[in-house]
């Protein structure tokens, strides 16, 4: 899903340049990254050579694969999925 309006991601291959067709945002950025990991170093989990300075904005790293996880959108419309995740997986 677009981390900028919800809306779900093209399929296939995302090019450096390709937009979101609902929103017009940059898609080939970190936070659309199957390896964004927020906390870890340089914030992806591949040793990537140097580091994005912005991870909202398009880049040229060759180790993007588009996530298919479901990260939500930044108006918090997620989030109350991730929640319940998390309150089904520490349920005893």
């Amino acid at each position: 899903m677009c981390v900028f309006c919800g809306s779900p991601l093209p399929s296939g291959r995302i090019g450096f340049r390709d937009l979101c067709p609902a929103c017009g945002r940059e898609l080939h950025v970190c936070r659309h990254c199957r390896f964004y990991k927020p906390g870890a170093y340089r914030d992806c989990s591949e040793t990537v050579p140097e580091a994005v300075r912005d991870k909202e904005r398009m880049n040229f790293c060759e180790y993007f694969i588009p996530s298919t996880a479901s990260v939500g959108a930044k108006d918090g419309s997620g989030s109350s999925e991730t929640k319940k995740r998390l309150d089904d997986l520490f349920r005893s």
